[in-house]
């Protein structure tokens, strides 16, 4: 009996932690049929400007007179974003915020410094705050950041915005 009680601790236990694996392969599965709720947010780190490109679901305040921090998106202009991503390698290694506003790659300990990236795309793709539920994409290089932002535009009637975050960086 004590066995068998054992065993089914065991197992419980074992199961439980399995469920809650943070893997790449999971991560991206998630975020490639998140299409419906995907929020990306384009930061240049150190700089009072972002855009943030939310679904209609999300009630986001831009408290800025350009309304950059709130561009509306849907399914088809998420999966385009998505498809961007991954035509340009981005979609090959997530970061997860750690404490101390430390960086750290899902697959390894490598890390990025917020202050030494160019851009940082960071996507929310699912309400379950009990999962993962965003992760961080750092860009290193100026050039491939104007490069995204170009790509990007012409999805949103937001030229101004775009415009002015390709100035900043």
């Amino acid at each position: 009996m004590r066995k068998t009680i054992s065993f089914l601790l065991f197992f419980i236990v074992s199961y439980s932690f399995a469920q809650n694996e943070i893997t790449y392969e999971k991560t991206l599965a998630e975020i490639k049929k998140s299409s419906k709720v995907l929020c990306t947010n384009l930061i240049i780190p150190n700089v009072e400007f972002s855009i943030g490109i939310f679904t209609t679901e999300w009630e986001v305040e831009d408290l800025t007179e350009e309304q950059c921090g709130d561009i509306k998106t849907n399914e088809l202009r998420n999966r385009k974003i998505l498809e961007i991503l991954e035509s340009k390698k981005l979609l090959e290694k997530f970061y997860v915020e750690m404490e101390n506003n430390s960086f750290e790659s899902i697959e390894s300990n490598e890390k990025f410094e917020w202050n030494k990236t160019k851009l940082i795309i960071n996507l929310n793709f699912s309400n379950d705050i009990s999962e993962l539920n965003q992760v961080y994409i750092p860009i290193m290089n100026k050039k491939e950041a104007k490069e995204l932002i170009k790509s990007i535009c012409p999805i949103f009637e937001s030229d101004f915005c775009f415009k002015k975050l390709n100035r900043k960086l």
